[in-house]
């Protein structure tokens, strides 16, 4: 059957990455049924939805979601996930991606884009507990956050094929130490279709333009960078540059004195 923990794995440092675990998989349909199969019971059988390398394949919306080593109580890190979409599916124009700094580029458009969706959909926030210990816990999905600087990265990457992964963590849902699989089913089959049809395919960006000028802009930068030292030439900070940090965990501009920090 698909029920069973399977093998238990290595720990990884990358914080994108999915620990190894149980390689269950199949349909959409067959993680629901799982799911519901699991309602208020003991936290620890979740490990039965893990998947590494198999896979949950949602046909309707055209991608794969990998489940990695699971959480083991609701207090624990929360579960590493990806979800891969096809090029047949996300359709971005090869032209974005045809090399390896317009694939960077893009990637890190779409991580922008799916952290925005995350926020708007308001996935990253936690159930309230409120209820004290038997109350409702996680629920949470999360990315990490994009800063100001384009760098080759782990939470969003396109491959030389156009597929798009996106790596993730989810903190498995429970009431007190019991699985509370209402919620995750809403995860699996609401909102992570949203993140894709939101940030993961072509279609999601209704200005095309606004990306393909983001791709170029980043590949210009490159470029200009890469001849610093060919030509030997040195570049100088203009005038009026804000250099100093917001913090040492915030690499956004400081704002100046008496601003408002939200504007």
């Amino acid at each position: 059957g698909r029920g069973g923990r399977g093998g238990g794995g290595s720990d990884n440092t990358d914080p994108n990455t999915p620990r190894t675990g149980g390689n269950n998989g199949g349909t959409q349909h067959d993680l629901l049924n799982l799911l519901q199969s699991m309602d208020n019971q003991s936290y620890p059988r979740y490990h039965d939805i893990e998947s590494s390398s198999t896979g949950w394949s949602n046909d309707s919306y055209g991608y794969t979601l990998y489940i990695g080593r699971a959480q083991s109580d609701p207090y624990a890190r929360p579960t590493r996930c990806r979800i891969v979409v096809p090029h047949s599916t996300a359709q971005f124009p090869l032209d974005l991606w045809k090399t390896k700094a317009r694939a960077i580029a893009l990637a890190d458009y779409i991580h922008r884009q799916f952290y925005n969706v995350c926020k708007h959909l308001g996935a990253d926030q936690a159930a309230s507990e409120g209820g004290g210990w038997s109350g409702p816990k996680g629920g949470d999905v999360q990315i990490i956050q994009p800063t100001q600087h384009v760098l080759e990265q782990t939470a969003v990457s396109v491959s030389n094929k156009g597929a798009i992964t996106a790596q993730f963590t989810i903190n498995l849902p429970a009431r007190g130490r019991s699985i509370l699989a209402r919620k995750a089913m809403e995860i699996v089959d609401a909102t992570l279709p949203k993140f894709v049809q939101q940030s993961l395919i072509f279609g999601a960006y209704k200005n095309g333009k606004d990306v393909q000028q983001f791709v170029y802009n980043v590949e210009d930068q490159d470029y200009v960078r890469n001849q610093l030292k060919e030509r030997g030439l040195v570049a100088f900070v203009k005038d009026g540059a804000i250099l100093p940090r917001a913090s040492g965990a915030d690499d956004s501009p400081m704002k100046p004195p008496g601003s408002n920090k939200n504007n």
